[in-house]
């Protein structure tokens, strides 16, 4: 929980400042702005809505809270060590984790992404580096929905245990 710290404008001649709130918030109903400054070292996880941009560093996991939406910008200099999960991210610094982007994932040129990465649709600019195994979205929950069983399980990734040396060569099953 947040604790928010407001004012409340009254009418009736009161001044807005007048009428101070301290009212208890649950921080996935607020879409607001956040920003970590270039000056800023945090150790830990950060949870957010709305849009969080990074100017600084982060060891630990950048999520979106549970059920919220939230873009994450990652300005150029920014680090961040650690899990990212977003709406949509638009990179121009370091992130080293995995990444689970459910919609669009921008990487302009000074990005440098490393890890498994997870996204809906890609933008790469010239210049940013992708050291990273990519996946989009929309093949990765067809095999999640598929369970590598049927007709789907022919396009996905084969078990150590199954003969694919005949299917190569033409002479298995």
């Amino acid at each position: 929980m947040i604790w928010f710290l407001g004012s409340k404008a009254k009418s009736g001649g009161k001044s807005a400042g007048a009428d101070v709130s301290l009212e208890v918030i649950d921080p996935r109903d607020i879409d607001g702005h956040c920003l970590i400054t270039g000056n800023l070292q945090i150790r830990g996880d950060v949870y957010f809505s709305g849009q969080l941009r990074v100017d600084g560093r982060v060891d630990g996991k950048v999520s979106v809270y549970e059920g919220g939406r939230g873009q994450l910008v990652v300005s150029k200099g920014a680090v961040i060590n650690g899990a990212v999960i977003a709406t949509s991210v638009l990179a121009d610094g370091t992130v080293n984790g995995p990444m689970d982007v459910l919609e669009k994932l921008e990487c302009r040129p000074n990005a440098v992404i490393r890890g498994r990465v997870v996204y809906g649709t890609i933008h790469i600019s010239d210049g940013a580096k992708i050291e990273a195994q990519c996946k989009q979205r929309d093949q990765v929950m067809l095999k999640a929905v598929d369970g590598g069983e049927g007709e789907g399980a022919s396009s996905g990734i084969s078990l150590a245990t199954r003969d694919v040396t005949g299917k190569i060569s033409g002479t298995g099953n």
